[in-house]
């Protein structure tokens, strides 16, 4: 039986992103939080949470906590580094963004020529979508 691994622990706190609010350009500041586990561990072992304030249109904040974190796929990076991969089921709560919520898609990378980075977010709620195409700078502990 395999042991639960929750030593990945990434932040990046109140950092100003460009964001795609579906497919429309905007902006805003972004908190992300994870503790990403692997091997034989139970969800509560695992979170990602998102805070978001968009600058344009309030109504399209939210916080997004995960509920089911998937276990997270890794690959290496062209130029070193490793790569994880993490999608999730959660709630999320705002004006637009509310009630269940999937994050498709976030980019862990640690260790890159450009350091440590969160990159691709994805995030689908009430038929609406968010998205990060571009990475932020993250502490990975």
């Amino acid at each position: 039986m395999e042991s639960c691994d929750c030593s990945a622990v990434v932040s990046a706190a109140a950092v100003p992103v460009e964001t795609l609010i579906d497919r429309f350009p905007s902006s805003g500041i972004i908190t992300v939080s994870a503790r990403i586990c692997k091997g034989d561990c139970s969800a509560k072992n695992c979170s990602i949470s998102i805070l978001y304030g968009d600058n344009t249109d309030s109504s399209n904040s939210f916080v997004f906590r995960s509920v089911v974190p998937g276990i997270p796929t890794y690959e290496p990076v062209s130029g070193g580094g490793i790569g994880m991969i993490v999608s999730a089921q959660g709630e999320a709560s705002g004006v637009n963004f509310n009630d269940i919520a999937t994050l498709s898609n976030i980019h862990f990378l640690h260790g890159t020529i450009i350091g440590n980075v969160i990159c691709s977010i994805s995030l689908s709620a009430n038929g609406r979508t968010f998205e990060v195409p571009g990475c932020i700078f993250s502490i990975h502990e």
